[in-house]
């Protein structure tokens, strides 16, 4: 089987339904079906298994999103290295145009997705790539990496940059082991979208 059973809201036990209508009538409605969604997209559908994990990681990417240390363009240049080091090409796919809304240029979004060392013209987002390399190939970072992360983000950032890792550790092997899709069943306006992931109101003009 490569797909999680799909689960609905009249299948679910209190915590699960708990889960799912944090999901659909929180500030993830919006692309997750809302209020009358029969179903969840892959990712989240998943989770539903075991909603502590769910709930741990959205908390966790809220969270982040809300601190001034680590800005939206490291946070989505993180989102594709991890995606693509761990074969989520999925998640990629799907950030690419935060990342390009966080000003991430179409040469280093193009070689990330190739699994090429992207040409860096800004030394900040040089560092945070090699960071985020170094932890996922090698569990640490060298001294001299930690203290140019330190330099460019403070520890506080550091340490963000850790629980962004987690994040999208957590996702990629999530939908790789569900055979993830991108929801293309799902109507969600993309502008919303940009402004989810960049920590911005979503609400409609």
């Amino acid at each position: 089987m490569s797909e999680f059973p799909v689960l609905t809201r009249d299948n679910l036990d209190v915590e699960q339904r708990a889960y799912w209508d944090e999901i659909t009538h929180g500030p993830r409605g919006f692309y997750t079906g809302g209020p009358n969604s029969k179903r969840l997209p892959d990712l989240y559908n998943a989770w539903m298994q075991f909603p502590g994990l769910g709930r741990a990681i959205m908390g966790l990417a809220d969270d982040v999103r809300a601190q001034p240390e680590l800005c939206g363009k490291f946070r989505e240049l993180i989102v594709l290295t991890s995606s693509i080091l761990l074969g989520a090409r999925v998640e990629y796919e799907f950030h690419i145009p935060f990342a390009r809304d966080q000003g991430l240029s179409e040469e280093l979004i193009a070689a990330i997705g190739k699994g090429w060392t992207p040409p860096f013209s800004d030394e900040a987002e040089r560092i945070i790539y090699e960071a985020n390399v170094q932890l996922l190939r090698s569990s640490t970072l060298t001294e001299k990496t930690r203290d140019e992360v330190v330099g460019i983000v403070g520890w506080r950032g550091l340490v963000q940059l850790i629980g962004v890792i987690v994040i999208y550790v957590a996702t990629a092997y999530t939908t790789n082991i569900a055979g993830a899709k991108l929801a293309g069943d799902f109507s969600a306006d993309p502008e919303r979208l940009k402004n989810f992931y960049a920590g911005r109101s979503t609400e409609s003009e």
